[in-house]
């Protein structure tokens, strides 16, 4: 039999909650992990996260069809899943987090196939993600050339994305809010430790936004020209232009999920401000607010041809009581990683209710 370390990729990309990144897994108790055995109905490789149907036979000889939510096709693909990696038929044990409300809804954990003789032919690293803690090496010295060349594929080796990279778990971060917003926030750990997974606007497909962008949750690929620098995100389908050609925001700039960024050089820094940036989106996963008057500041610099660091400050009169500086680091992707499609609203099956918590709409399988 061959058991697929799903639970190890997930771990490689941060924490096991952080890892699929659309919003708060709260509504799953990673508590009290279950066994199921059963027959895969169907495998629906899908974004922003997969989903397997498996018919489970119950002792009264009754079935329950379990729906048992899966990675993204952006990470299990770099980890060498397929779409048919798991097919109608297949007979296979499968450890899950089950959501809290009882129903037949669970999170992929890991998996076996209960016959040797049904495993598929493909092979890949089951254990690579795409959000490893990378050590920062030590800085070379570069030519001007290559210092300012920031264009290529990149990935997050912060092993989180939390914001505070400097914190070494998003529970151990401390944002620097005002009391009011200091209470919202403590509020949604608060729900979260009590199973219910508050609202956050990607449980909806809507863009992540600035500076959340920044916790590149699958690799992001920057194309750089002297007249600006455009970085793009796969998580999403996102992109924050840097403009470089000295021009002024708009007079009549209106809140937008990326903002205006505009940057200049400072020897071989790239020095950028982006502003103008819509007040509802979150910080990060763990919900931290701000408001439309934030201002970030970025300081891109290379340390090595390979490795980029980008120090970050935050600063927001109205919710932050001082500013709040990270500094976030990416590593060259591998050279045969390429730009993936996202296309969340393809396969969500993620609301957000009437009180104002993420809920999961249930499905049957697609009929065969």
């Amino acid at each position: 039999m061959r058991s697929f370390a799903c639970l190890a990729a997930l771990a490689l990309s941060a924490v096991s909650v952080d890892a699929h990144a659309h919003h708060s897994f709260a509504i799953y108790d990673a508590d009290n992990p279950r066994t199921l055995v059963g027959v895969v109905r169907e495998f629906r490789w899908t974004n922003p996260h997969s989903w397997v149907f498996l018919a489970v036979a119950n002792a009264d000889g009754t079935e329950t069809v379990w729906e048992i939510e899966h990675g993204p096709i952006n990470m299990l693909s770099r980890q060498g899943w397929t779409r048919t990696m798991l097919e109608p038929g297949d007979r296979v044990t499968v450890q899950i987090h089950p959501v809290h409300d009882g129903r037949p809804i669970g999170r992929f954990i890991d998996h076996k196939f209960t016959d040797a003789a049904q495993q598929h032919s493909e092979s890949g690293d089951y254990t690579r993600g795409t959000i490893t803690r990378v050590q920062r090496p030590e800085p070379v010295t570069m030519s001007d050339v290559v210092a300012r060349n920031f264009n290529g594929m990149w990935i997050n080796a912060n092993g989180g994305i939390h914001f505070d990279t400097e914190a070494p778990s998003r529970g151990e971060q401390q944002p620097p809010l005002r009391a009011e917003y200091m209470a919202k926030w403590q509020q949604r750990a608060t729900d979260a430790e009590a199973g219910l997974s508050t609202n956050d606007p990607t449980a909806q497909c809507l863009p992540a936004g600035f500076p959340r962008f920044l916790n590149m949750v699958f690799p992001g690929e920057i194309l750089q020209a002297d007249h600006q620098l455009n970085w793009y995100a796969e998580f999403g389908e996102a992109t924050l232009r840097v403009y470089l050609d000295g021009r002024a925001p708009p007079p009549d700039l209106l809140p937008s999920y990326y903002g205006f960024t505009t940057g200049q050089w400072e020897n071989n820094t790239l020095v950028t401000k982006t502003i103008g940036l819509r007040g509802d989106t979150l910080i990060d996963t763990t919900g931290v607010p701000h408001s439309d008057r934030l201002t970030v500041t970025m300081r891109l610099k290379k340390v090595t041809p390979d490795f980029l660091e980008a120090e970050v400050t935050l600063e927001d009169p109205v919710v932050f009581e001082r500013p709040w500086r990270t500094i976030k680091r990416y590593a060259r992707a591998p050279a045969h990683y390429f730009v993936q499609e996202y296309a969340c609203f393809e396969g969500n099956r993620y609301r957000i209710g009437a009180n104002g918590n993420v809920e999961i709409v249930s499905e049957e399988p697609t009929p065969q």
